[in-house]
Formats: structure tokens, sequence, C-alpha cells
């Protein structure tokens, strides 16, 4: 039986220290990565239905743009991506959105960067867009609003 040399003494602990980060550390970039896109798609969902809601509830088409860019600033806030600065599109199927039985929809698109990924010859990060949708019904019996 050989007897292990001198020279190979301790190597083990540093084959493992270099293996382990190099294995855990792209591990744990993608699982930062999923949660970052994860977040942002949930809080466009939220976002897009809060949004809504504070739209159809409003008594005019100017403070229900108002009500739902709060709603939908609020959304992005309460997962930690106040910095986004979502952009949103209301869509209607009468004149006035407000009509009693009218479909109000909101869609809500957001550019989420990816952590540590520049761009090529930019010091910004490369971005992903998220964009979410909700539809709600303007309640059949309320008093109609003014544009």
């Amino acid at each position: 039986m050989r007897s292990p040399s001198e020279s190979d003494r301790g190597s083990a602990s540093i084959e493992f220290i270099v293996v382990g980060v190099a294995i855990i550390l792209p591990l744990i970039y993608i699982a930062i990565t999923v949660l970052t896109l994860n977040a942002a798609q949930f809080a466009s969902h939220q976002a897009a239905r809060e949004g809504a809601r504070a739209f159809v509830t409003s008594t005019s088409n100017s403070s229900g743009n108002q009500r739902a860019r709060i709603a939908t600033d609020q959304a992005f806030a309460d997962y930690g991506l106040s910095e986004s600065n979502p952009e949103i599109a209301i869509t209607c199927d009468h004149i006035s959105c407000l009509t009693p039985g009218g479909s109000v929809s909101l869609v809500v698109t957001t550019q989420v960067p990816l952590p540590f990924v520049p761009r090529w010859g930019s010091t910004d990060p490369l971005t992903l867009p998220v964009t979410a949708k909700a539809t709600l019904l303007v309640d059949q019996y309320r008093e109609a609003g003014s544009s």
C-alpha cells in the first residue's frame, strides 16, 4: 500500500472550495435573477388588477387616471420595485370609460433590470419587459361618470 505523500495533504479542502464556488455562485445568480423576475411579474399583475379596480371605482376619468397611477405605484412598492417606473395604458369599450356596464382594461408594462449584467457598451443594466393586463366591469347600477 502506498502512503499519501506530504504534498497531497490538505488539497481536498482546496479542491472542494474551488469546485463549490464554481458551482454555487452561478446557482446563486440564477436564483436572484429568477426571484427578481418573479417579483416583477407578481407586482405587474397586482398593479394591473388594483389599478383597474381604482379606476372603475372613481367618479371621473381624470381622478380614475390619478387613482390608477397611485395604485400601480403602490403595488410595485409593495414588492420592493418602487424605482421601476411602470407604464400604464387604460382602454375602454365606451367613449366615457365610466359608462355603467362598460369594461375598462389596464395594461402595466415595466422593464426589469437583470442583476450584474450590463448592456454592450453601456453601464446601464440589461432589462427584460414584463407586462400584465386586467379588465374589470364598471358597476351597472352606478351613476354615469363624467369625462
